[in-house]
């Protein structure tokens, strides 16, 4: 079953209307689904637009499970669509975009052992290729990137984790050296076009039983290059990790640590990688140095909490703050790098009385209700790692079962602009160094007719990613009720992605269909 009902909605209505800037939403497309239909996931092409894909609906006459990918250019016009047939075993694993080519990873089976399926799509003519690999030994895969005229698989094997690089060439597989360790987990591959290498981020152990991490740098072709191990402050521990690069020559790791072995943040690191020296340089940022860490909490809250961190400074003692906090991507700005991140903590509500799975039936539990994010923080670090400014954003109004990235960001004018899209609202905030030009406001997802009413029973959550230049996308589901619009469903059920730009001073710039 393909598009159904699809159209695109060009306009201009500014729902922010302060001095400093305004949310414009030029471009609305919407596909309408029925109650078997699944959503779409999406994924950015950039400048070349974006891609939908969805499992359609089972053919029980065939057995077969059918994949609809769907391209769009930047002003939300098909450019192709394709559909693909597979055993109706088939799973979804991963799947990837790079150098105009869409990749979808399936498993063949039910089983980690079952065999995979790679389809590589080229997004410009549509043709297809079908990649067959034979699995050498059960892998949980978490973990699929594509570099060059490879893939790259990650996962577990045995609990211990393990990277296969496949060559779409002579297809064959081969298994990365110095991954599969106890007591160790994968948490990045990450892609550097510019030399074809890929570093791979590793948990490991300290002799003392602490954490930390390992970067391991590979070329192309899957052979290891460089082996490099951060080594932690005495009783701390190095939680996590994301890498940026430089120039060819220089990368950092930025992250969270501990104390010891606890699994809550204190603050952030930033790790130099230089190839010149065997022993990367660490400067650490409790929490509690930074200047806006907690301007998400209220005004009286946020002076008390300052308050005791000042405190506890002048009488000699350590700072001990506990966070949960995810590091996102990094990105430049204006000759600095900004590392964008999220704090979060898992809530728990009574699950009222009955049959509990660990304390047996006639039980009062509580059950997890989702991941409730407080706030994202924004920390500016030069080339040399010293710190510049910092800024946060309070999002303590989401809660979800999946710890995704929330907040997406764009440099502009060096201005700093901050959107998440959640319940259909887009919010967003504009920062410039550690001052606020504008706080936190609120602009409802244009609608494609002037009576469109948004029902209070959507049951998916939304989102907003980056786009190309200074453009995002917003997307999910929609249950719309209109009730005078002539020729128009009183009630549908819509897929919709509207494109969004901020425009900043008193003139407007009005976006056309042939203009994007």
């Amino acid at each position: 079953m393909g598009l159904k009902y699809l159209f695109v909605y060009c306009g201009l209505t500014l729902y922010s209307c302060s001095l400093l800037g305004q949310i414009n939403q030029p471009l609305r497309l919407e596909v309408e689904l029925e109650r078997e239909d699944n959503s779409y996931m999406v994924m950015s092409m950039e400048e070349k637009g974006i891609v939908l894909f969805r499992e359609l609906e089972y053919q029980p006459e065939t057995r077969k499970k059918v994949w609809e990918v769907v391209r769009l250019d930047t002003v939300l016009q098909i450019v192709l669509t394709n559909n693909y047939y597979l055993d109706y075993n088939t799973e979804l694993l991963g799947y990837e975009y790079r150098a105009d080519h869409f990749y979808l990873l399936f498993r063949m089976g039910q089983y980690q052992k079952d065999d995979l399926k790679i389809i590589k799509i080229n997004m410009d003519t549509g043709e297809d290729v079908y990649f067959d690999i034979r699995q050498i030994v059960p892998v949980n895969l978490t973990e699929f990137t594509v570099i060059g005229n490879a893939a790259l698989l990650g996962g577990y094997v045995n609990y211990r984790p393990a990277l296969i690089h496949y060559s779409f060439e002579s297809q064959k597989i081969k298994v990365l050296p110095g991954i599969y360790r106890n007591h160790s987990e994968l948490i990045e591959l990450n892609i550097d076009e510019e030399t074809n290498t890929f570093a791979v981020l590793l948990t490991e152990r300290t002799r003392d039983n602490l954490s930390t991490i390992s970067v391991k740098r590979f070329n192309a072709n899957g052979d290891l290059l460089r082996n490099t191990l951060l080594d932690p402050l005495p009783n701390s521990s190095i939680l996590y990790g994301r890498i940026t690069n430089i120039n060819n020559k220089h990368q950092f790791i930025v992250g969270t640590y501990s104390h010891k072995r606890s699994i809550y943040s204190r603050g952030i690191y930033i790790a130099q990688l230089d190839t010149n020296s065997e022993k990367p340089k660490i400067t650490y940022f409790n929490y509690g140095d930074l200047k806006n860490f907690f301007s998400y909490m209220k005004a009286k809250r946020a002076a008390r909490v300052k308050q005791r961190v000042e405190r506890r400074k002048v009488q000699g003692k350590k700072v001990r703050l506990n966070y949960r906090f995810m590091v996102h991507d990094i990105i430049k700005e204006n000759g600095n790098f900004l590392m964008i991140g999220e704090a979060f903590y898992p809530k728990y509500g009574s699950g009222g009385y009955g049959t509990s799975y660990i304390y047996g039936p006639g039980t009062n539990y509580m059950a997890f209700e989702g991941y409730k994010y407080t706030h994202a923080v924004i920390i500016a670090f030069d080339s040399d790692g010293k710190l510049v400014y910092d800024n946060s954003f309070e999002i303590n109004d989401v809660l979800s079962f999946q710890l995704d990235q929330m907040v997406s960001v764009n440099v502009q004018d060096h201005k700093i602009i901050l959107l998440y899209n959640y319940e259909d609202i887009i919010r967003s905030k504009i920062i410039q160094g550690d001052e606020v030009l504008e706080g936190k406001a609120f602009n409802e997802i244009e609608l494609a007719f002037e009576d469109d009413i948004v029902g209070n029973n959507n049951t998916e959550m939304g989102g907003l990613k980056k786009w190309y230049g200074d453009y995002f996308f917003a997307y999910g589901v929609q249950k719309i009720r209109n009730l005078r619009g002539s020729g128009i469903e009183l009630n549908r059920e819509v897929f919709y992605i509207n494109k969004i730009v901020y425009s900043f001073g008193s003139e407007t710039a009005e976006t056309s269909v042939e203009g994007q």
